[in-house]
């Protein structure tokens, strides 16, 4: 007999089926009735005419079968791929968009300079042991406008193991980015947004299109954010219609218009606060709808995976902060396999904050550990039976050589957080101030180097894009 006890959530089997066929039934009824609007010229060129698509007053409608036949394709795709590590504690910034940074020394609020970004991702970097895995969080608002995304590109690849491209605004800066992936030997793809409510246009399409054209991107990813009650139905089970409208819709679209480009999509639907007018990420509606997206991802022929969003509308780190990307993080680790995302962003992800970024890894090794349940085997039945033989007389089993060989091994130990009593602790039970002496230190002792000629190369991109953007 052996057998973990791991706490799970069955999304996939809390929802019925007969729901998730409606809801795609219905979506491909949006998309035969009202369709998704398409202003660019090229994309509008390569679909019109073209078998299933109609075009009518800048409106690209699609027919049921061509959205079932891709849908299949995209099931049996997928199922290729579906294995993911369990036990592995990965943290990523995210979305790197950070405009500010919460001060190490001055806890104030403070613009995202250059130097700073450089602290940060050295910070970033200094963390890959413990899991971290990212680029320089945002862009450098001392930089000028057109140049900022490069810099934050250029930045993250020099101080930062794990950078990949930095995201980008517009096709110009997309040149350049692109053009330092290459120098780091990395694949350069384009995430499309579809601009809700079902508009397949806006800037996302107006920079990618100049590279689908010359076949100059490795993928194309396809997702929306429609927020519920603002760009999409107020009730939950309508904005998440209209996201796979929007999804499939996209992906139908840009699969016509460019076949050879490999292309994937993702459905979510998103809170919105009518009281401050902006999305809400990290409320316990909106980890009902990661979950639900989850789900529904499944349903698409995705393979298991927990939404392990450590994204927060807080904009300190206070007990919001901690609250909602426990919350969030925690259902995700009792869903699945996955990635701690947003980790060291605030307020979204427009505030970086070092010493958050240190505590959501101490988060997330204590989650990790939770999700790996407990070992429960015949062999420790009869190892507890010769230890109760050898310890009941003495009445404690701590110099046990069960207890001495396998308490690391079973018990989780924290790094930042403090167990103790408050007789028996030292005093330092300050968890703050203790997160920001390792992320001093942490910084202090940075010695990542790119590799000498990438970094002469990368310098010219950078210094070529700054004579012609500028």
């Amino acid at each position: 007999m052996s057998f973990t006890f791991k706490p799970r959530l069955n999304v996939a089997s809390a929802i019925p089926k007969s729901l998730f066929d409606t809801m795609h039934e219905k979506s491909i009824e949006v998309l035969e009735r009202i369709g998704i609007q398409v202003s660019n010229e090229s994309l509008i060129r390569r679909i019109k005419g073209r078998n299933g698509f109609g075009l009518e007053n800048g409106r690209i409608t699609i027919k049921g079968y061509v959205i079932e036949n891709l849908v299949d394709e995209v099931r049996k795709r997928r199922k290729r791929n579906l294995t993911r590590d369990e036990e592995a504690t990965i943290l990523s910034p995210g979305y790197p968009g950070c405009s500010s940074i919460l001060d190490l020394e001055t806890d104030r609020i403070e613009p995202l300079t250059t130097d700073r970004l450089i602290e940060a991702t050295k910070l970033i970097d200094s963390l890959y042991d413990w899991g971290v895995r990212g680029e320089a969080p945002g862009a450098p608002v001392d930089i000028p406008p057109r140049l900022r995304r490069i810099a934050q590109c250029m930045i993250g690849y020099k101080y930062c193991r794990s950078a990949g491209p930095a995201p980008f605004e517009s096709y110009e800066e997309a040149v350049y980015i692109k053009r330092m992936a290459e120098v780091m030997d990395q694949s350069f793809g384009i995430p499309i947004y579809i601009v809700s409510p079902l508009r397949l246009e806006g800037i996302s399409v107006d920079r990618a299109i100049p590279f689908l054209e010359r076949g100059e991107c490795e993928w194309i990813s396809v997702s929306s954010m429609p927020l519920a009650g603002s760009t999409a139905p107020v009730y939950p089970i309508g904005a998440f219609i209209q996201a796979i409208s929007e999804a499939l819709g996209g992906y139908a679209i840009l699969h016509e218009a460019y076949p050879n480009i490999p292309i994937g999509f993702g459905i979510n639907a998103y809170h919105f606060d009518m009281r401050y007018g902006n999305i809400v990420i990290g409320s316990p509606e909106q980890t009902l709808m990661d979950l639900f997206s989850v789900a529904l991802g499944i349903y698409y022929g995705g393979g298991l995976y927990g939404s392990r969003s450590f994204r927060t509308m807080a904009k300190g780190v206070d007990v919001q902060a901690q609250v909602e990307k426990s919350s969030s993080a925690t259902v995700g680790v009792l869903t699945g396999p996955g990635t701690f995302v947003h980790s060291g962003e605030l307020s979204i992800d427009e505030l970086f904050s070092p010493v958050q970024l240190v505590l959501d890894c101490e988060i997330a090794r204590y989650l990790t550990r939770l999700a790996k349940g407990l070992e429960l085997n015949e062999d420790q039945i009869e190892l507890s039976l010769q230890a109760m033989e050898r310890c009941v007389a003495k009445g404690h089993y701590l110099a046990d050589e069960t207890t001495r060989k396998d308490h690391r091994r079973i018990f989780w130990s924290p790094s930042l957080f403090d167990n103790s009593l408050l007789r028996t602790s030292k005093g330092d039970i300050d968890i703050i101030r203790k997160a920001k002496e390792i992320c001093r230190e942490k910084i202090s002792q940075h010695d990542y180097l790119l590799d000498e000629k990438k970094m002469k190369k990368i310098d010219e991109i950078y210094r070529e894009a700054a004579k012609s953007l500028s």
